[in-house]
């Protein structure tokens, strides 16, 4: 992975608007970061400031489900969430969230894992309507890189946009 100057906080060169017409959002993100598309089957994208990894990133992506969701399914659905966290190595939850509106849940949940003999930092956001489910998610290699894009990261996970 290039090395970057951490004495100074990361620069914003520009903003860039991702927007998937057909899957009906858009998420804001820095221009420079490289784009990367989701594998076939899937909806989305992974966004990342290097150019030789992803283990730094940010994910979204589309899912369309079977069923719609309801505001009464957001415990089994963050359980569910939590199940998935908790399957993976050594996992510490930070912080959980979770909203409804009359036909929408948000959940949200932040948390340490190793992978790769790295501990890695992780902020998934989940957004459910109808039967629509967009997936965001921020991660940063290390507990320390995720703090030094933190601001990055923050600012896309907050300005996505749902037609």
């Amino acid at each position: 992975m290039k090395e970057i100057d951490r004495s100074k906080p990361p620069v914003y060169t520009g903003a860039k608007k991702y927007w998937d017409h057909e899957a009906g959002y858009a998420v804001w993100l820095p221009s420079d970061w490289r784009q990367i598309d989701m594998v076939k089957g899937k909806r989305g994208w992974i966004f990342t400031p290097y150019e030789d990894n992803f283990d730094t990133c940010i994910v979204s992506e589309k899912i369309v489900l079977k069923y719609p969701v309801e505001p009464k399914d957001a415990d089994i659905l963050m359980q569910g969430l939590l199940d998935g966290v908790n399957s993976l190595s050594d996992p510490v939850i930070l912080e959980t969230k979770k909203d409804t509106g009359q036909k929408v849940v948000l959940l949200e949940v932040k948390f340490t894992f190793m992978e790769n003999g790295q501990r890695r930092k992780r902020w998934v956001k989940s957004m459910y309507w109808g039967n629509s489910n967009l997936v965001l998610i921020a991660q940063g290699a290390t507990e320390e890189d995720y703090k030094y894009w933190e601001g990055m990261l923050f600012n896309a996970m907050v300005t996505y946009e749902i037609n």
